[in-house]
C-alpha cells in the first residue's frame, strides 16, 4: 500500500521524517509562503494565461484523438521554448555544449573551475576531474522544454553545489514515446562513467517535474541491471505517478498556476505510448524501491503532484532506503526555478548541501574502470558491465542539507 500524506496546515514549511522506531517526526524550519512568493504567484498566473493563449488554445481532453494531442504538444512546446530560453544564467557560470556524448546537451559550470573545454577528449578529461558532476534531467511533462529552458536552474544547482551540471537534450513525446527519454538519460549516465571516466560516486542525478520522474526511473533501471548507481538523487516537484492516483490531484487541482490535473493526463498518455501508466519505468512510484541511493525531494504545497513525493518517500523508506522530503506551503510546481524567492533560495541551499554531503570534495578522479564504446557512445554489449550499488541508503549518512533550511540529521 502506497499510503496517504500527512495533513499540512497553516503557513509553515514542514520537514517530515520517519525515525527508526517508525514514528513520524516533524521539524518546523521556516514560515511561508513569503510575501514575495504571493506577489510573484499573482504575476505568474497572468503571464501563464497569456503564454497559453499565444500557444494555441486550451488543453485537449485526455481521450482526444491522437493528432489533436500531438498538435497541442507541439504548439505549447514552441511557445514555452521561446519564452523560457531567454532567462539569464548569471556571469559567474559558463554554459557550453556537451561534447562527444551520445545524446546532445549542455554543460553548466561555475567559472572558478576554469573554462569548459570544447574538444570531446579535453572535455571528458575535465569532467572526470570535476569536484562533482550532476546529471540534471529537465522537466516539461515529457513533451516540451529543453536544456536551453533550464540553463538558469542548472546554473543555480552548479553554484550552490560547486558542481558541473550536465543537461541532456533527451528526446520528447509524442514523436518519441517511452522508453526514448529513459534510453537517452541512461546513455548519458553511462557515457559519463564509461567514456568520460567520471566515477559513479562523484555523480548525482537530479530532475524537476517529469525530469524528476525520469531520474528516479534511471536509478531503477541501473539497479535492475546491477550497474553502479550515482551517489544520490534529488527530485524537485518530481512527477512519479503518471497514473495520477494521488489525492492531491483532486484536492489541489486549480491551486497551482503552473499545472493542473487536466494538463497532466494528455502528457502522460503521449509519453507512455503503448506502455501502461503504472509501468515501473514510466511511473517509478510503482517500482521496487529497495537498493537505491539517498534521496531528497522538494514539492510545493499547492501543487497537484504533492502526493507523488510524499508517497514515493514513504515507499523508499519502507524498503529500507534513505529518503526525505520537504513541502513548501503556498508554493507551486518547480518553484526552485524562481531564484528571487526566499523559499527557492532555502531549497537550493539545502540541495547544494545535500550534494556536497554525499559527494565530498577531494575524491575527484577518473573512474576505476572504463570500457570501449561502439560508435555513438553505446557499449558494444552489456556483458562485463560494472556491478555494485554505489552509494546506498545505508551507512548512517545524513540526508539533510544546508543549515539555512533546517538540516535534519538521520541516524
Amino acid at each position: 500500500m502506497v499510503g496517504s500524506p500527512p495533513t499540512v496546515t497553516g503557513s509553515t514549511w514542514w520537514r517530515h521524517d520517519r525515525a527508526a522506531s517508525g514514528a513520524v517526526t516533524v521539524t518546523v524550519t521556516r514560515p511561508g509562503p513569503s510575501r514575495r512568493s504571493r506577489v510573484v504567484k499573482r504575476v505568474f498566473v497572468v503571464a501563464l494565461h497569456a503564454m497559453r493563449r499565444f500557444g494555441g488554445g486550451g488543453t485537449p481532453a485526455p481521450d482526444a484523438p491522437r493528432p489533436e494531442l500531438e498538435a497541442y504538444a507541439l504548439q505549447l512546446r514552441d511557445a514555452t521554448e521561446r519564452t523560457l530560453s531567454r532567462a539569464p544564467v548569471g556571469t559567474d557560470v559558463e554554459v557550453a555544449e556537451l561534447c562527444g556524448a551520445p545524446v546532445p546537451g549542455l554543460v553548466v559550470a561555475p567559472r572558478w573551475l576554469g573554462a569548459v573545454p570544447t574538444g570531446r577528449t579535453a572535455q571528458a578529461e575535465w569532467l572526470a576531474t570535476a569536484p562533482r558532476v550532476v546529471v540534471h534531467l529537465h522537466g516539461g511533462a515529457y513533451i516540451l522544454l529543453s536544456p536551453n529552458t533550464h540553463r538558469g536552474l542548472g546554473a543555480a544547482i552548479a553554484r550552490r553545489s560547486d558542481a558541473v551540471v550536465v543537461l541532456p537534450d533527451y528526446r520528447l513525446a509524442p514523436e518519441h514515446p517511452f522508453p526514448a527519454a529513459l534510453d537517452d538519460a541512461d546513455a548519458t549516465f553511462r557515457w559519463l562513467v564509461e567514456v568520460a571516466g567520471v566515477a559513479p560516486e562523484r555523480l548525482a542525478v537530479t530532475g524537476d517535474s517529469a525530469g524528476g520522474g525520469l531520474g528516479a526511473a534511471l536509478l531503477v533501471r541501473l539497479r535492475d541491471r546491477e550497474e553502479a548507481l550515482p551517489a544520490c538523487y534529488i527530485g524537485m516537484s518530481p512527477w512519479l505517478d503518471l497514473a495520477g492516483t494521488g489525492g492531491s490531484m483532486t484536492e489541489l487541482d486549480g491551486a497551482d498556476p503552473w499545472i493542473s490535473a487536466a494538463m497532466t493526463a494528455p502528457a502522460a498518455l503521449a509519453y507512455a505510448g503503448d506502455a501502461p501508466l503504472d509501468h515501473p519505468e514510466v511511473s517509478p512510484l510503482y517500482a521496487e524501491l529497495a537498493g537505491l541511493p539517498p534521496m531528497l525531494l522538494h514539492v510545493g504545497g499547492d501543487e497537484v503532484l504533492r502526493d507523488d513525493s510524499v508517497r514515493f518517500t514513504a515507499r523508499v523508506r519502507d524498503a529500507g532506503g534513505e529518503a526525505s522530503y520537504g513541502i513548501y506551503p503556498g508554493l507551486w510546481h518547480v518553484f526552485q526555478a524562481f531564484p528571487g524567492l526566499p523559499e527557492s533560495r532555502d531549497a537550493l541551499a539545502e540541495i547544494g548541501g545535500f550534494l556536497r554531503r554525499h559527494i565530498p570534495n577531494g575524491g575527484a578522479g577518473p573512474a576505476s574502470r572504463t570500457r570501449a564504446m561502439a560508435p555513438g557512445g553505446y557499449p558494444p554489449s552489456r556483458a562485463g558491465s560494472s556491478t555494485g550499488g554505489g552509494s546506498s541508503s545505508g551507512g548512517g549518512s545524513s540526508s539533510g542539507g544546508a543549515g539555512r533550511s533546517g538540516e535534519v540529521s538521520r541516524p
